[in-house]
């Protein structure tokens, strides 16, 4: 009896510690809506990112800030999502 409470004990441990560990690195966007997301990646110009990327001074905080403006529009195109993430840096910088 006590080898299976301990062993149940064990198990609750290792489920906990996993969640943990997964919630840890947690994603700005939820898998499940990710996936819904148009990609036309291909249809940004370089010149256009450049801009992004000298005004978040990092490729990865671009790629996050563009994934959540794609998030919160849904069905814009990929180049609209990167001239409003540029538009609202501007913005919140004049504040």
């Amino acid at each position: 009896m006590v080898n299976v409470l301990l062993a149940i004990a064990l198990l609750g441990a290792v489920v906990w510690w996993l969640r943990q560990r997964r919630s840890s690195g947690r994603r700005l966007l939820p898998a499940r809506r990710r996936a819904r997301i148009p990609s036309g990646r291909a249809t940004v110009p370089d010149s256009l990112m450049r801009r992004l990327d000298r005004l978040t001074k990092d490729r990865r905080v671009s790629e996050r800030l563009i994934e959540r403006v794609e998030f919160n529009h849904p069905g814009r195109s990929r180049r609209w999502c990167v001239e409003k993430a540029i538009y609202d840096i501007q913005r919140d910088r004049r504040s």
